[in-house]
Protein backbone atom coordinates (compact mmCIF):
# COMPACT_ATOMS: atom_id res chain seq x y z
CA UNK A 1 0.00 0.00 0.00
CA UNK A 2 1.16 3.35 -0.37
CA UNK A 3 1.35 4.68 3.04
CA UNK A 4 4.02 1.71 3.42
CA UNK A 5 6.10 3.27 0.21
CA UNK A 6 9.14 4.99 0.23
CA UNK A 7 10.65 4.18 -3.15
CA UNK A 8 9.08 7.31 -4.71
CA UNK A 9 11.31 9.62 -2.70
CA UNK A 10 13.83 11.98 -4.60
CA UNK A 11 17.04 11.72 -2.18
CA UNK A 12 17.00 8.35 -0.60
CA UNK A 13 19.53 6.31 -1.07
CA UNK A 14 19.56 3.14 -3.46
CA UNK A 15 17.81 0.42 -1.27
CA UNK A 16 16.35 2.79 1.26
CA UNK A 17 12.78 1.65 1.39
CA UNK A 18 14.06 -1.97 2.52
CA UNK A 19 16.33 -0.08 4.98
CA UNK A 20 13.65 1.66 6.37
CA UNK A 21 11.46 -0.67 6.90
CA UNK A 22 14.26 -2.72 8.56
CA UNK A 23 14.43 0.46 11.45
CA UNK A 24 10.75 -0.24 12.11
CA UNK A 25 9.88 2.84 10.47
CA UNK A 26 7.03 0.65 8.21
CA UNK A 27 5.05 3.69 6.95
CA UNK A 28 4.98 7.29 6.64
CA UNK A 29 3.54 7.94 9.71
CA UNK A 30 6.09 5.89 11.34
CA UNK A 31 8.52 8.01 9.77
CA UNK A 32 6.68 11.17 11.11
CA UNK A 33 6.97 9.92 14.71
CA UNK A 34 10.57 8.69 14.38
CA UNK A 35 12.78 11.37 16.42
CA UNK A 36 15.74 10.15 14.38
CA UNK A 37 15.60 9.00 10.75
CA UNK A 38 18.65 6.68 9.66
CA UNK A 39 19.55 9.63 7.20
CA UNK A 40 21.47 12.66 7.34
CA UNK A 41 19.39 15.77 8.97
CA UNK A 42 19.46 17.21 5.19
CA UNK A 43 17.98 14.13 3.72
CA UNK A 44 15.64 13.27 6.93
CA UNK A 45 14.03 16.72 6.40
CA UNK A 46 13.89 16.41 2.55
CA UNK A 47 12.07 13.21 3.10
CA UNK A 48 9.80 14.24 5.35
CA UNK A 49 8.33 17.08 3.28
CA UNK A 50 7.99 14.67 0.65
CA UNK A 51 5.62 12.01 2.67
CA UNK A 52 3.76 15.38 3.64
CA UNK A 53 3.32 16.05 -0.34
CA UNK A 54 2.62 12.29 -0.69
CA UNK A 55 0.07 12.13 2.30
CA UNK A 56 -1.93 15.15 0.41
CA UNK A 57 -1.69 13.17 -2.90
CA UNK A 58 -3.03 10.01 -1.31
CA UNK A 59 -5.72 12.13 0.30
CA UNK A 60 -6.78 13.55 -3.47
CA UNK A 61 -6.21 10.38 -4.98
CA UNK A 62 -4.18 11.88 -7.56
CA UNK A 63 -3.11 8.87 -8.98
CA UNK A 64 -0.66 10.33 -11.63
CA UNK A 65 1.49 11.65 -8.37
CA UNK A 66 2.41 8.27 -7.73
CA UNK A 67 2.83 7.09 -11.33
CA UNK A 68 4.95 10.00 -12.18
CA UNK A 69 7.15 9.16 -9.00
CA UNK A 70 7.16 5.33 -8.52
CA UNK A 71 9.35 3.06 -10.15
CA UNK A 72 7.02 0.91 -12.71
CA UNK A 73 7.79 -2.56 -10.32
CA UNK A 74 6.17 -0.43 -7.49
CA UNK A 75 3.19 1.20 -10.31
CA UNK A 76 0.66 -1.44 -8.72
CA UNK A 77 0.99 0.13 -5.08
CA UNK A 78 -1.28 2.28 -5.83
CA UNK A 79 -4.13 -0.50 -6.60
CA UNK A 80 -5.87 -0.31 -2.97
CA UNK A 81 -6.67 2.93 -2.70
CA UNK A 82 -7.97 3.22 -6.25
CA UNK A 83 -9.73 0.21 -6.77
CA UNK A 84 -13.68 0.80 -7.88
CA UNK A 85 -12.12 3.99 -9.58
CA UNK A 86 -10.07 1.89 -12.21
CA UNK A 87 -11.03 1.16 -16.25
CA UNK A 88 -9.20 -2.24 -17.44
CA UNK A 89 -9.02 -1.02 -21.16
CA UNK A 90 -8.32 -2.97 -24.25
CA UNK A 91 -9.16 -2.54 -27.80
CA UNK A 92 -9.52 -4.70 -31.11
CA UNK A 93 -9.00 -3.35 -34.43
CA UNK A 94 -8.78 -4.17 -38.27
CA UNK A 95 -5.14 -3.78 -37.84
CA UNK A 96 -1.91 -1.76 -36.96
CA UNK A 97 -1.66 1.29 -39.75
CA UNK A 98 -2.94 4.23 -39.99
CA UNK A 99 -6.07 3.41 -41.96
CA UNK A 100 -7.11 1.04 -39.67
CA UNK A 101 -10.10 1.42 -37.37
CA UNK A 102 -11.38 0.02 -33.64
CA UNK A 103 -13.86 -2.18 -34.00
CA UNK A 104 -14.52 -3.16 -29.90
CA UNK A 105 -13.38 -1.85 -26.99
CA UNK A 106 -13.94 -3.42 -23.52
CA UNK A 107 -14.11 -2.01 -20.32
CA UNK A 108 -14.33 -3.99 -16.51
CA UNK A 109 -14.28 -1.98 -13.36
CA UNK A 110 -14.31 -4.67 -11.49
CA UNK A 111 -17.36 -5.58 -11.20
CA UNK A 112 -19.47 -5.90 -14.68
CA UNK A 113 -17.86 -5.12 -18.11
CA UNK A 114 -18.83 -2.67 -20.82
CA UNK A 115 -18.29 -3.29 -24.55
CA UNK A 116 -18.26 -1.12 -27.45
CA UNK A 117 -19.06 -1.90 -31.01
CA UNK A 118 -18.55 0.02 -34.48
CA UNK A 119 -21.31 1.20 -35.82
CA UNK A 120 -23.43 0.30 -32.63
CA UNK A 121 -22.03 2.13 -29.92
CA UNK A 122 -18.83 3.34 -30.01
CA UNK A 123 -19.37 6.91 -29.67
CA UNK A 124 -20.89 6.12 -26.08
CA UNK A 125 -17.26 5.07 -24.97
CA UNK A 126 -16.42 8.55 -24.25
CA UNK A 127 -18.90 9.00 -21.60
CA UNK A 128 -18.00 5.69 -20.21
CA UNK A 129 -14.04 6.29 -19.77
CA UNK A 130 -14.62 9.73 -18.48
CA UNK A 131 -15.95 8.57 -14.87
CA UNK A 132 -12.24 6.72 -14.23
CA UNK A 133 -9.62 8.06 -12.44
CA UNK A 134 -7.51 5.42 -13.72
CA UNK A 135 -6.52 3.60 -16.71
CA UNK A 136 -5.28 -0.08 -16.72
CA UNK A 137 -3.72 -1.73 -20.46
CA UNK A 138 -1.21 -4.09 -21.37
CA UNK A 139 1.01 -2.08 -23.89
CA UNK A 140 -1.36 0.70 -23.70
CA UNK A 141 1.40 3.48 -24.13
CA UNK A 142 2.16 2.39 -26.95
CA UNK A 143 -0.69 0.66 -28.66
CA UNK A 144 -4.29 1.64 -26.96
CA UNK A 145 -4.15 5.10 -25.53
CA UNK A 146 -2.84 6.58 -28.99
CA UNK A 147 -4.93 4.73 -31.01
CA UNK A 148 -7.97 6.33 -29.64
CA UNK A 149 -6.33 9.30 -29.59
CA UNK A 150 -6.09 9.25 -33.07
CA UNK A 151 -9.08 7.66 -34.07
CA UNK A 152 -11.61 9.71 -31.78
CA UNK A 153 -9.75 12.66 -30.43
CA UNK A 154 -10.36 11.71 -26.84
CA UNK A 155 -7.54 13.45 -24.73
CA UNK A 156 -7.05 9.87 -22.63
CA UNK A 157 -5.15 12.26 -20.19
CA UNK A 158 -6.53 10.37 -17.32
CA UNK A 159 -3.91 8.48 -15.12
CA UNK A 160 -2.51 5.29 -16.75
CA UNK A 161 -0.68 2.30 -15.26
CA UNK A 162 0.56 0.00 -18.28
CA UNK A 163 0.75 -3.52 -16.62
CA UNK A 164 3.24 -4.91 -19.19
CA UNK A 165 5.83 -1.84 -17.99
CA UNK A 166 5.34 -3.00 -14.41
CA UNK A 167 6.09 -6.96 -15.57
CA UNK A 168 8.98 -6.57 -17.49
CA UNK A 169 10.65 -4.69 -14.28
CA UNK A 170 9.81 -7.57 -12.07
CA UNK A 171 11.33 -9.87 -15.12
CA UNK A 172 8.33 -11.23 -16.97
CA UNK A 173 8.52 -10.07 -20.36
CA UNK A 174 6.30 -11.21 -23.49
CA UNK A 175 3.12 -10.80 -24.59
CA UNK A 176 -0.05 -10.37 -22.29
CA UNK A 177 -0.94 -14.29 -23.07
CA UNK A 178 2.91 -15.14 -21.72
CA UNK A 179 2.19 -13.07 -18.84
CA UNK A 180 -0.29 -15.07 -17.73
CA UNK A 181 0.90 -18.47 -18.36
CA UNK A 182 4.11 -17.52 -16.27
CA UNK A 183 1.53 -15.81 -13.38
CA UNK A 184 -0.78 -19.10 -13.76
CA UNK A 185 -3.31 -17.17 -14.51
CA UNK A 186 -5.98 -19.63 -17.28
CA UNK A 187 -7.91 -18.20 -20.17
CA UNK A 188 -11.79 -18.55 -20.30
CA UNK A 189 -11.86 -18.61 -24.39
CA UNK A 190 -9.63 -20.76 -26.57
CA UNK A 191 -6.22 -19.92 -26.14
CA UNK A 192 -5.53 -20.20 -30.05
CA UNK A 193 -7.36 -17.44 -30.73
CA UNK A 194 -4.99 -14.42 -30.96
CA UNK A 195 -5.22 -10.63 -32.40
CA UNK A 196 -4.83 -12.11 -36.34
CA UNK A 197 -7.80 -13.44 -35.49
CA UNK A 198 -10.07 -10.89 -34.31
CA UNK A 199 -9.15 -9.01 -37.27
CA UNK A 200 -10.87 -12.15 -38.81
CA UNK A 201 -13.58 -12.40 -36.66
CA UNK A 202 -14.65 -8.64 -37.09
CA UNK A 203 -14.99 -9.51 -40.90
CA UNK A 204 -16.80 -12.39 -40.42
CA UNK A 205 -19.32 -10.28 -38.18
CA UNK A 206 -19.26 -7.91 -40.91
CA UNK A 207 -20.08 -10.01 -43.51
CA UNK A 208 -22.73 -11.74 -41.48
CA UNK A 209 -21.54 -14.34 -39.45
CA UNK A 210 -24.19 -14.89 -36.23
CA UNK A 211 -21.58 -15.81 -33.81
CA UNK A 212 -18.13 -13.63 -34.70
CA UNK A 213 -18.97 -10.78 -33.21
CA UNK A 214 -20.10 -12.80 -29.83
CA UNK A 215 -16.28 -14.47 -30.05
CA UNK A 216 -14.59 -11.42 -30.98
CA UNK A 217 -16.69 -9.44 -28.02
CA UNK A 218 -15.59 -12.26 -25.84
CA UNK A 219 -11.96 -12.29 -26.45
CA UNK A 220 -11.91 -8.60 -25.88
CA UNK A 221 -13.20 -9.28 -22.35
CA UNK A 222 -10.96 -12.00 -21.41
CA UNK A 223 -8.06 -9.18 -21.70
CA UNK A 224 -9.41 -6.54 -19.56
CA UNK A 225 -10.63 -9.68 -17.12
CA UNK A 226 -6.44 -10.51 -17.07
CA UNK A 227 -5.39 -7.04 -16.71
CA UNK A 228 -7.16 -6.94 -13.08
CA UNK A 229 -5.44 -10.36 -12.48
CA UNK A 230 -2.08 -9.35 -13.72
CA UNK A 231 -2.22 -6.14 -11.71
CA UNK A 232 -3.28 -8.29 -7.76
CA UNK A 233 -0.43 -10.53 -9.02
CA UNK A 234 2.30 -7.50 -9.25
CA UNK A 235 1.27 -5.95 -6.52
CA UNK A 236 2.00 -9.06 -4.43
CA UNK A 237 5.49 -9.65 -5.73
CA UNK A 238 5.97 -5.55 -5.16
CA UNK A 239 5.07 -5.77 -1.76
CA UNK A 240 6.47 -8.98 -0.77
CA UNK A 241 9.56 -7.67 1.15
CA UNK A 242 7.11 -5.73 3.48
CA UNK A 243 7.31 -7.18 6.67
CA UNK A 244 3.75 -6.63 7.25
CA UNK A 245 2.47 -8.35 3.89
CA UNK A 246 -0.66 -10.25 3.17
CA UNK A 247 -0.86 -11.19 -0.43
CA UNK A 248 -4.26 -10.03 -1.89
CA UNK A 249 -6.32 -12.68 -2.91
CA UNK A 250 -7.58 -13.21 -6.51
CA UNK A 251 -11.28 -11.83 -6.53
CA UNK A 252 -13.91 -13.83 -8.69
CA UNK A 253 -14.84 -12.61 -12.06
CA UNK A 254 -17.41 -12.41 -14.22
CA UNK A 255 -18.04 -15.80 -16.50
CA UNK A 256 -17.57 -15.10 -20.00
CA UNK A 257 -19.52 -17.41 -22.20
CA UNK A 258 -18.05 -18.67 -25.59
CA UNK A 259 -20.41 -19.26 -28.77
CA UNK A 260 -20.57 -23.25 -30.09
Amino acid sequence: MLPATFCHLKGLPGGGEGKLWESGILTWAHYERCPAPPLSLKKAEQVRAQLQASQRALEELNAAYFLERLPARAFPRIYPHFKGRIAYLDIETTGLDAYSEITTIALYDGRAVQTFVNGVNLDDFADAIGSFSLVVTYNGSRFDLPFIRRKSNLPMDMAHLDIARTLRSQGFSGGLKLCERLLGIRRQVPEAINGLEAVHLWYLHRSGDATALSKLLAYNTQDVLSLELLLIKSYNTSMRRYPLFKPLSLPKQPRIVWPD
